[in-house]
């Protein structure tokens, strides 16, 4: 009997490498095995979930926005400003004598009777692209929802059509819904009305500063003017009191003037920017 051999008992796995490395390799498989059934049970929670979240979202649009985001504004009858003529005795002709309104200072005008320079104004610093879009500015609305989730309180990125939309309404509450119900709003709105109407019901329902509503008025009360008489800085200094009156309105204070100044300069730069106007 040879005294070196190793009589001990021993398991054949713990003598054959390849048996140890086998065992490793099925526990591994096991493991990952379970991983991958946890994983794929979260992604199909995960799916189910965004699956029904969006299908109460389609039925909520569907069934409450969408019946309020409907506009007809073919009857829209908005406060208009009386005049009292008289007949002057020497010349024969009739002249105004006296204005009569109550909370709004409003003469409704066509679109023909704005000055291009004028449109031309709004749509620069309000829209830059109102011709583009149908209703929905999305660049300018991505833009405003990252500033709200952002807790900025102004969400902005409204298109002049969603702007005439929110005067004709009233609507201005900082919300989520109003927002979506703007939003659906100005492209069913889009879908009815040109782009001119829409420009032309905005320059009458904008307030514009003291007691003013719509750009005729705004004309008379600042310049002394009828629209048509309105020069490039005139009409981009009455586009400035738009974004806020009680800020860019000159009347106020020197330093609403000077704000008034600053805001009319910004207009003619983007108009240049934008090819609008020329040097």
């Amino acid at each position: 009997m040879d005294k070196h051999r190793d009589t001990r008992s021993y398991d054949r796995r713990d003598q054959d490498p390849r048996g140890r490395r086998g065992g490793a390799t099925r526990r591994k498989r096991k493991k990952h095995g379970r991983a991958f059934k946890v994983v794929m049970t979260i992604v199909l929670i995960f799916v189910i979930t965004l699956a029904m979240l969006l299908c109460m979202s389609a039925a909520y649009i569907k069934n409450v926005i969408i019946p309020d985001a409907s506009l007809d504004m073919s009857d829209f009858n908005p406060n208009l400003t009386s005049k009292v003529l008289a007949q002057n005795p020497e010349t024969g002709s009739y002249e105004t004598v006296q204005t009569l309104y109550g909370e709004e200072n409003r003469v409704w005008v066509s679109t023909d009777e704005i000055p291009q320079y004028l449109k031309d104004a709004a749509v620069a610093i309000e829209d830059k692209r109102f011709y583009e879009h149908q209703g929905v500015d999305w660049v300018t609305t991505i833009k405003a929802c990252a500033r709200m989730f952002m807790n900025n309180s102004s969400m902005g990125g409204s298109t002049i059509t969603q702007q005439m939309i929110k005067n004709y309404t009233g609507k201005n509450e900082i919300l989520v819904q109003r927002k979506v119900q703007e939003i659906i709003s100005g492209i069913l709105v889009e879908k009815k009305y040109s782009k001119e109407e829409i420009l032309e019901k905005y320059m009458n329902i904008i307030y514009m500063g003291e007691g003013c509503y719509g750009v005729k008025s705004a004309a008379a009360t600042y310049f002394g003017k009828e629209l048509q008489e309105l020069t490039l800085a005139e009409c981009a200094s009455l586009i400035g009191i738009t974004n806020n009156p009680s800020l860019y309105d000159p009347y106020i204070s020197d330093q609403t003037l000077a704000n008034n100044r600053e805001r009319q300069l910004t207009i003619l730069d983007q108009m240049l920017e934008q090819g609008w106007i020329d040097q």
